[in-house]
């Protein structure tokens, strides 16, 4: 129904009129805050004028309304549960921040006057001093940067997780360290690699980021093998290695490139997982000794594992996962392919 002028002004008085008293304001006090006469106030709530356009911001402040609210004359209820949602957020997360901080505090007190009274020395102090300080770089620090927050995080960090190592060898002492380190720096390669490709490529970060991982895998294989010696990383490390490798890409390729449903693509990428299973435990037996595990075979039937079951093996556990996996993404497929055949043939 069409209101005139006469009528929303009338309407847009009410409002006024009931958010003062929500405020807890006379009109004198209201007026005194916005620098006009009672009057003036008066006459806006009987409908007789409108505020002066310059007055709206300090007429929202006074009456804790939003300006949406006030040329609308009713209250935003959608955007107000928005707003105490936030604000119940922000207390929560200031809330933990704090708690941390506390628990932080009291931890290095405690532990710095524990090992000064008991030890007569800072050692493990300082284990626990560069232990907090990794867990600070993930619970606080993100909250006090304010530009480059992920490069500053990730340094902290990374500098944090170094001096850790260090902290654990000058108490534990042995020629560990080395290895330690350089096993600790590889690691760091990855995620470093991959802000790396965010900050200054930008593009095609996933398939990209896959093949960092890929890549990094095997580069920590071997520096492992650097520090630990043996025959195992060409004839286990690496054929697992890629045999895992394949199926993460395989699964990658079918979520990311396959032009499909959700169905039809979660379908194959589950079958793609429970494969993984027989094949893998498949090659491991191929290349070690035999374990006694399920065969490949094994994996697709039933009577296989309720014989292990009932012989008491703990495989039989997972042959079951197998099957159930299986029977699940074969299901899935069918629901996304007949999804695909009604979408197709629109």
């Amino acid at each position: 129904m069409y209101m005139n002028e006469s009528d929303e002004k009338k309407s847009f008085g009410e409002y006024i009129r009931r958010k003062r008293l929500e405020a807890g304001l006379t009109q004198k006090e209201l007026a005194g805050q916005l620098f006009v006469t009672e009057s003036t106030v008066s006459k806006w709530e009987r409908g007789l004028s409108y505020p002066d356009v310059s007055m709206v911001t300090a007429i929202c402040a006074a009456l804790r309304i939003t300006e949406h609210e006030f040329f609308a004359a009713c209250d935003d209820d959608q955007a107000r549960l928005q707003e105490l949602a936030a604000k119940r957020w922000r207390r929560m997360v200031t809330g933990t921040r704090r708690f941390f901080a506390a628990g932080y505090a009291i931890a290095l007190v405690t532990c710095f006057i524990c090992d000064l009274a008991v030890f007569h020395a800072l050692d493990w102090f300082w284990i626990v001093l560069t232990s907090i300080g990794l867990g600070f770089c993930f619970t606080n620090l993100p909250f006090l940067v304010r530009k480059n927050k992920l490069a500053v995080c990730l340094g902290g960090a990374s500098g944090c997780l170094i001096l850790l190592l260090l902290s654990c060898w000058l108490y534990a002492g042995g020629w560990w360290i080395g290895g330690g380190i350089a096993i600790t720096a590889v690691c760091l390669v990855l995620p470093w690699g991959w802000w790396a490709l965010w900050r200054f490529y930008g593009k095609h970060l996933l398939p990209l980021g896959m093949a960092a991982l890929t890549v990094w895998v095997f580069f920590l294989l071997t520096v492992i093998w650097a520090f630990t010696g043996g025959d195992w990383l060409l004839s286990l490390g690496f054929p697992l290695a890629a045999a895992g490798a394949g199926f993460l890409w395989a699964g990658f390729a079918v979520v990311y490139w396959m032009p499909a449903g959700p169905w039809l693509k979660g379908g194959v990428a589950a079958l793609l997982a429970s494969f993984a299973t027989p094949v893998i435990n498949g090659l491991c037996n191929r290349l070690l000794e035999d374990t006694g595990g399920p065969r490949f075979l094994d994996y697709f039937s039933v009577g296989a594992m309720l014989a292990r079951r009932d012989a008491g093996e703990l495989s039989w556990v997972n042959v079951l996962i197998f099957q159930l996996m299986l029977a699940c993404s074969l299901a899935a497929i069918a629901v996304g392919a007949a999804a695909e055949i009604r979408r197709r043939n629109k």
